[in-house]
């Protein structure tokens, strides 16, 4: 249990830190700079993560699912007291906002990195919080509570609610009560549609919380998210560190945050922070904190939540303040009044992150798990990383796919946004889809530079063009002749050890060795030849027909090729796994399929055959054998990384076989159901 030093106030000397990934290792760096030593905990997937690697001490959590690890507040409690722990920090996500976790962290004699567990139970329930803020003075939205009956079976709704929700105007919000991080929340534009979006958004957030209980309020066209970090001590104090601007979102998610907003100035951040510090002391806010806010288009703005513990994007906030905030919280969980370097803090230059997922945007932001081959270069002068991840990581379906926050400073918006995009556009990422190349797309979009975006960025963008690879055509071909360079270079390396000269090589009578290789890239087929003289000098190299003119050859390893093309010399790096090969330059980066010249028999599905895009839980299959369904109709939902994923169909006809039902476990690539297209 914790221990008190020679005035009375807590000491923190070990520290478990109950959750995992990102948010797991940035608290540790605080902590093992403070002289902190850390307990880990970890489920049965992570026990090969960084932030396993990194504690002083590891407790395992038996199992995969948040459900049964670290969502298990016993377990966490009791691997604290095992280890001798004196404190628990909660991180964000699970439990951090969960009232029963902290008061049993404190029954068992255990300091909680957070606010006091009354505080966290206002908090914790919207509805609570905007009657809380409403009492205060701080303006709020008008709300439609949604009784538990309402949600239950398959029945319609009760017509009074449906008569309050017409008083709101269409659309409407659904929002989970307990939720956070977009889950558990739905647009619904019409009556028709309410049912639904009421019962898919309460079970959503019955999973991620434990807490299905939602609500109405008006669906804000154009408005922009604006937050205020809040501390406070238990000394009285509290004070407000500026705002941050979190417009663009996609599923009512944030996936770029900064800080100071372009919207706000001087006079407005004045009242932003006067209502944020107002809502603290209105609650008797104890530690870090974030009070949320809409910025409505005449200048308005409204209360959303309050979060009862360190967010996301807390990093942009250290850049532009200079403080450490993990620190600042274990001071203040030791009894200690907020320094002096706090209450008179000021803005310096400006911050953006950007949260990095393994996701494809194009497909309705599906997440993708998997091994994630390498993960590396990004970085540089003023850009910090915040990551769970590192080369050869699992990343698994169990879990929220982001993959890393990725945030740069400087002394202006703009120099940072471009600070931003280069370290993305560097990167080496490969083995999942991820959203980087839409992150890079908004940094560079002239209506982010102008500072002009709102929570409806994303709808107004389609996001496949937004996020158009940065390697186009061209670029992907010089990257297909990379790679085939590259495993050439390999091959030659395993040719003696093989005692014959690789696959795919021949003489010809002219004398020069020539080889041919056909890849698929971004949906289409590259097909790339080349020939060497005999001194091992390029000859000729030929990209789909045509001949790469004045291509020379500099080096080439299976990792690195050098190549100049029309007298320029550019370098791209180069790895193979299996089949698989992946090419990062100064063009972009691609990912490159050696197609297979004997696939195996019977790899081939039946046409109108569609299949599980990630692993996870069936939740809900609406349709069966003999339906007919029309193009877009939901076949099959899919519960994974805590989100619900819809399987459509993608043409109008009868569905044949249904190979799942509720309840199924699916791996990706399973069959889930057949569909006949219609005859016209």
């Amino acid at each position: 249990t914790a221990s008190s030093g020679c005035d009375g106030r807590t000491v923190i000397e070990k520290l478990l830190v109950a959750n995992r990934g990102e948010i797991a290792r940035r608290i540790m760096r605080s902590a093992h700079a403070m002289g902190v030593a850390c307990v880990a905990v970890c489920s049965d997937p992570d026990a090969d993560m960084p932030h396993v690697r990194e504690a002083d001490e590891v407790v395992r959590l038996p199992g995969a699912a948040p459900a049964d690890t670290y969502l298990r507040g016993d377990l966490l409690v009791e691997a604290a007291l095992r280890t001798g722990a004196d404190a628990v920090h909660p991180g964000y996500g699970f439990l951090s906002e969960r009232a029963d976790f902290a008061a049993a962290c404190q029954a068992a004699g255990l300091t909680f990195v957070g606010p006091p567990p009354a505080v966290i139970e206002t908090m914790g329930s919207k509805l609570a919080a905007k009657a809380t803020m409403a009492a205060a003075g701080v303006p709020v939205l008008p709300t439609v509570e949604v009784p538990a009956s309402a949600v239950a079976g398959d029945g319609g709704l009760p017509g009074e609610l449906q008569a309050r929700a017409d008083e709101l105007r269409w659309p409407v919000l659904v929002k989970a009560s307990a939720g956070g991080g977009g889950r558990g929340m739905r647009v619904v534009d019409d009556r028709a549609a309410l049912a639904d979006a009421l019962r898919s958004a309460a079970r959503e957030a019955a999973s991620a919380f434990g807490d299905g209980t939602v609500f109405l309020e008006p669906y804000v066209t154009r408005p922009r998210h604006v937050e205020v970090q809040i501390l406070g001590d238990a000394h009285g104090t509290v004070v407000h560190l500026f705002e941050r601007e979190c417009s663009i979102q996609r599923r009512h998610q944030k996936i770029v945050e900064e800080s100071p907003s372009p919207a706000v100035d001087e006079a407005l951040r004045a009242q932003f922070g006067a209502a944020a510090v107002a809502a603290a002391r209105a609650i008797g806010y104890v530690n870090a904190g974030t009070v949320e806010f809409l910025l409505l288009p005449d200048g308005t703005f409204a209360f959303l939540e309050v979060n009862t513990r360190l967010q996301v994007e807390h990093p942009v906030t250290e850049f532009v303040t200079g403080l450490d905030l993990v620190r600042l919280q274990l001071l203040v969980a030791e009894g200690q009044p907020l320094p002096e370097e706090v209450t008179s803090a000021t803005l310096s230059g400006h911050a953006i992150e950007v949260r990095l997922y393994a996701e494809d945007p194009t497909a309705q932001w599906r997440p993708s798990a998997g091994v994630l081959h390498r993960f590396a270069e990004l970085g540089g002068a003023g850009v910090r990383v915040d990551s769970g991840v590192e080369s050869g990581s699992v990343v698994s379906p169990h879990y929220d796919p982001m993959l890393a926050k990725v945030i740069a400073h400087a002394p202006t918006r703009a120099e940072a946004a471009r600070r931003l995009a280069a370290a993305l556009a560097g990167a080496e990422i490969h083995g999942l889809v991820t959203n980087r190349d839409l992150l890079v797309g908004i940094l560079r979009h002239p209506e982010f530079l102008e500072g002009t975006t709102d929570t409806g960025f994303l709808d107004r963008h389609d996001p496949a063009e937004l996020g158009a690879p940065l390697a186009g055509v061209d670029a992907r071909r010089r990257h297909a002749l990379a790679a085939a360079l590259a495993a050439q270079a390999g091959r030659r390396l395993a040719a003696p050890v093989l005692g014959a000269m690789p696959s795919g090589w021949r003489n010809n009578p002219s004398g020069l060795q020539e080889t041919t290789f056909t890849f698929s890239a971004a949906g289409a087929d590259i097909t790339v030849g080349y020939r060497f003289d005999r001194t091992g000098a390029l000859a000729e190299a030929v990209v789909d027909g045509a001949v790469v003119e004045d291509a020379v050859l500099a080096a080439a390893t299976p990792g690195q090729v050098e190549l100049s093309v029309g007298g320029t010399l550019v370098r791209y790096r180069v790895q193979c796994v299996g089949t698989t090969h992946f090419v990062d330059g100064p063009d972009g980066s691609s990912t490159l399929e050696e197609h297979e010249r004997f696939p195996p028999p019977g790899s081939q599905l039946a046409a109108g055959s569609l299949v599980a895009p990630l692993p996870g839980t069936v939740v809900k299959v609406p349709v069966g054998a003999g339906d007919l369904v029309a193009a877009g109709d939901t076949l099959v939902v899919i519960e994974a990384m805590k989100m619900e994923h819809e399987v459509r169909a993608p043409v109008a006809g009868r569905v044949g076989e249904v190979d799942v039902a509720a309840g199924d476990q699916v791996e990706a690539g399973r069959l889930l159901v057949v569909v006949t297209p219609e005859e016209s």
